[in-house]
């Protein structure tokens, strides 16, 4: 008896730093299942009511781990996927994780370093400093995603999700917090190398004290194969200010060209809280894009065809039955002016609408997170 009780503190005492070290790693996995019913028409008479997905947040699905490595350093990874709930599609053109993918160190006192296909700082800021966050009632997004030359700060689709990339996150110092982004893109794949060809470099800078938030940021693309605009500069800003009663949004972003063309897009708003679980939305923004032919195309001389101008404004109204669920709805227009012929939601809503034809949109949706 005193043998087996011996052998069996023999064995606990060998596997207990396996089991302390177990009990330090997790792994999560957590997701979002969005889906809406959406009207979009505009002033050429077409109209389309149709079933999307990713209203309030794209639909995907994730696994996001932690180790203790100890003194404070963890292993981190996250491996994220999106869909489409309206059909069973993935998203992001089949990638399997098309959203995020990426390996890394976290440090409470060293900061954050990251690699893999990253959300970068970009699409982070995008999403704090917008008002709506519903991707097809957002003004926002208008200027910055769903215009033909997508900014490298915008929360809709790349380039503010960057393969081969490499982030770090500063710890955060009196309010302040910096990142650091550099992404290779994807030059292997011949089939998409004039596209991918590009280089990526994004610094930020935010600054957080009790109900102020603003942040600082610059990016900076090198596309190789470009005729014009081989090297493309953007400068962004965004504030966002608590008054208990309303929260108060508002951004500015440029981008130059070296040819010299400049883009200039700006966008207000605000929300309210009508109870603890509802809030009203309100955004209004603009964009000027001279890079652009009327075709939708980046230009490939150093002449300007025009002005890609539009304005867009929009309500919204979400509510929150739980922690985890959530109901919205939105309406949205957008003005096109000189050459543009901007739509809302592509490919969801409609095509090319045309220059100077109007565009609006209305959705209701639901929004369940695990």
């Amino acid at each position: 008896m005193r043998k087996l009780i011996t052998c069996g503190a023999i064995a606990a005492a060998a596997f207990a730093p396996m089991m302390a070290q177990a009990q330090q790693s997790s792994v999560t996995l957590y997701g979002v299942a969005d889906v809406f019913m959406g009207y979009f028409a505009n002033s050429n008479g077409q109209h389309v009511i149709s079933m999307n997905s990713g209203g309030a947040g794209g639909s995907r699905w994730g696994l996001r781990g932690q180790e203790d490595l100890g003194n404070g350093l963890s292993a981190i990874f996250t491996l994220e996927s999106g869909f489409n709930i309206n059909n069973g599609t993935s998203g992001q053109s089949g990638r399997l994780f098309g959203r995020r993918a990426f390996v890394g160190l976290h440090s409470a006192q060293y900061g954050e370093l990251i690699a893999g296909r990253l959300q970068t700082m970009g699409y982070d800021w995008g999403g704090t400093f917008d008002p709506m966050l519903l991707a097809p009632g957002s003004p926002l997004g208008s200027i910055g995603g769903e215009n033909p030359r997508p900014w490298l700060f915008n929360m809709l689709q790349d380039p503010a999700r960057s393969d081969n990339s490499i982030q770090y996150t500063s710890p955060t110092f009196r309010g302040l917090t910096g990142t650091l982004t550099y992404s290779w893109g994807d030059p292997s794949d011949p089939l998409t190398a004039q596209a991918y060809q590009r280089h990526f470099e994004l610094a930020t800078l935010r600054y957080e004290n009790g109900p102020l938030i603003t942040e600082y940021g610059f990016g900076h693309s090198l596309q190789n194969q470009a005729a014009v605009a081989r090297n493309t500069y953007e400068n962004v800003l965004g504030i966002r200010y608590n008054l208990n009663f309303m929260e108060l949004y508002a951004s500015g972003q440029i981008r130059t060209n070296d040819p010299g063309f400049v883009d200039k897009g700006w966008q207000v708003g605000f929300t309210v809280p009508t109870s603890p679980f509802g809030t009203v939305r309100v955004s209004y923004g603009e964009l000027s894009d001279q890079n652009l032919t009327a075709s939708g195309k980046q230009i490939t001389t150093p002449v300007k065809a025009g002005d890609w101008f539009i304005r867009s404004a929009a309500i919204g109204y979400t509510y929150s039955f739980s922690k985890s669920t959530m109901f919205y709805g939105f309406v949205k227009k957008l003005w096109n002016s000189g050459i543009a012929s901007q739509s809302i939601y592509p490919p969801g809503g409609l095509a090319t609408t045309g220059q100077h034809s109007n565009v609006t949109a209305i959705g209701l949706g639901m929004s369940t997170r695990f």
